[in-house]
């Protein structure tokens, strides 16, 4: 019987095994795969792991999840005892709906003293405001509506219908726990965050990004040109943060 794949993604190989270690939380309806650019422009900086989550890509026979702190607790059981955990600190990147994750996982991090030296959260809403948003739309042609919206989400695959029929499943399982997501806002975390985001962004604000500084006692703020997925377009000047 073949053995399950797991959690974990590494694309390339850091130039010095010695380089900090990057945890990257994907978005929304996307495979770990959809971060192998980023992961390309990190190389040289650090040793970068990507979670791909249930439901998608080569899991695709898994049932997705229907929360982020189970995402989040996965990731954290599947990493813990994997070769690359080896009691060094971390740093960890999401975007939108994988930001909550990462916070959620960090939180557990911190729970059992495992060290996160910092939380990046790209175009993503801070986990105490996620419960004032307006709902995702639940049926296919607003969801196709809503995507074409944020001008970009993996664009290329997108624009075919039929694939992206295909992806719905996992979309909407990944948007119903997103929208089921509640945090108080007297919930901190330790690390540093640093929340980016673009100025073109539909549904992430700038007090969105700075909302993140009720969850840690220390945030930085940076804007980019662009949508939702200014990550996109800025690839090298992100990955300059993610590391600084």
């Amino acid at each position: 019987m073949p053995q399950p794949l797991g959690w974990i993604r590494q694309f390339h190989r850091s130039k010095s095994p010695d380089n900090p270690l990057l945890l990257v939380f994907p978005h929304a309806g996307s495979g770990a795969s959809a971060y192998r650019d980023f992961s390309k422009c990190l190389g040289s900086r650090c040793n970068v792991l990507v979670f791909q989550y249930p439901g998608r890509q080569d899991r695709a026979s898994e049932a997705p999840l229907n929360s982020l702190a189970a995402m989040a607790a996965g990731a954290f059981d599947d990493f813990c005892t994997s070769g690359h955990h080896r009691g060094r600190s971390i740093l960890t990147f999401g975007h939108s709906m994988g930001a909550l994750v990462a916070f959620e996982f960090v939180r557990i991090a911190e729970a059992v003293g495992m060290e996160v030296r910092a939380l990046t959260a790209s175009a993503a809403v801070a986990p105490s405001q996620v419960a004032a948003k307006p709902p995702h739309p639940s049926s296919e042609e607003d969801i196709l509506v809503h995507l074409a919206s944020l001008e970009g989400t993996d664009a290329d695959v997108f624009a075919h219908r039929e694939v992206m029929r295909l992806s719905l499943p996992v979309i909407k399982a990944d948007y119903r726990a997103f929208d089921a997501y509640t945090c108080s806002d007297d919930v901190k975390i330790a690390a540093p965050v640093h929340a980016i985001g673009g100025d073109q962004d539909p549904y992430v604000t700038l007090g969105d990004l700075y909302g993140w500084g009720k969850h840690s006692e220390s945030l930085d703020v940076t804007v980019f040109d662009g949508g939702h997925f200014y990550l996109n377009d800025h690839l090298d000047a992100v990955a300059e943060l993610v590391t600084r």
